[in-house]
């Protein structure tokens, strides 16, 4: 009886009892508890992505609708640009033009090819502006729109410093010595000429040509800052093949000899000779201011 006892208190205080899940699950109910399988993945979901068939219907309904915003916007343009050339709205009323000194707003518009009432946007900008620079007397040219009316023309013309006399006849130069245009009546004839620079001289070597043309405009600018070319206006330059120079002052044309530059100092010292002999009546015919040996002498030819 003691020994029933005994067993039984042994077995009550050191038997191992099972304690439930944490979780609360129990064998018989559910699995346990582990990572959770993604929708769609188990057999017989229902969750399969779009057929081929449907994804090639929602294609055909994109272009098609992209087709047809890009053609409303043609059809928009279209209109627009039809609008713009058609309206007598952006017809030009107005000719505005700087840089011009030669030429007046009419006869500009003539050459570039644009009239008054002709449409603003039926106007090739850049073929007015290459008709334009055909003329020798513009250098530069550019042609633009002001809405809703207005045509811009803004040029540089070129500048007539003197007359150069080649071969073939005369020709008009700028103030750095280039030749830019046969002489025509209606071009300024108060000019100086400049002589001894010709066609072949511009065929074989036209930089030199040039530049030599261009010494005779310095002779010519460095004359016409004294008083005394107010009197005596320069008439010619000639230059020497050697590089001399001699200018002709005068409507009875005194030479000035002035053989090599630099030149300002012979031609101040010429002006003072004249002004002694004015003073006394005369007026030289020749003065020597070439002697390169002894600069300061100056030689008087009388008439």
């Amino acid at each position: 009886m003691n020994r029933r006892r005994t067993t039984a208190k042994r077995t009550a205080k050191g038997a191992v009892v099972d304690a439930p899940s944490e979780y609360g699950f129990v064998a018989s109910d559910s699995p346990p508890p582990g990572p959770v399988a993604p929708r769609g993945d188990a057999e017989g979901d229902g969750s399969a992505g779009p057929g081929p068939l449907a994804l090639v219907v929602a294609g055909s309904k994109l272009v098609l609708g992209l087709g047809l915003v890009t053609a409303l916007s043609l059809m928009l343009a279209w209109g627009a640009h039809r609008y713009a050339l058609t309206t007598p709205r952006f017809s030009i009323r107005l000719l505005a033009v700087t840089g011009n000194h030669h030429y007046n707003g009419g006869e500009l518009a003539r050459l570039a090819g644009v009239s008054l009432g002709q449409n603003l946007f039926a106007v090739d900008t850049h073929a007015a502006e290459q008709k334009l620079l055909e003329d020798p007397w513009i250098q530069q040219a550019r042609v633009g729109r002001g809405l809703p009316g207005t045509l811009h023309v803004d040029i540089v013309e070129r500048e007539a410093a003197a007359v150069a006399t080649l071969d073939d006849g005369l020709y008009l130069i700028t103030p750095q010595g280039e030749p830019f245009k046969p002489v025509e009546a209606k071009d300024p004839t108060d000019l100086p000429f400049i002589t001894g620079v010709n066609t072949r001289d511009l065929a074989v070597d036209r930089d030199r040509a040039v530049d030599r043309l261009a010494v005779g405009l310095e002779v010519v600018r460095e004359y016409q800052s004294m008083p005394l070319s107010k009197v005596y206006e320069p008439e010619e330059v000639h230059l020497g093949s050697d590089g001399a120079v001699v200018l002709t002052i005068g409507k009875r044309g005194t030479a000035l000899e002035l053989g090599m530059g630099p030149f300002r100092q012979k031609l101040l010292m010429g002006a003072r000779v004249i002004a002694k002999l004015q003073a006394n009546g005369e007026l030289p015919g020749i003065i020597f201011l070439d002697n390169a040996a002894h600069p300061e002498r100056v030689v008087v030819r009388m008439r």
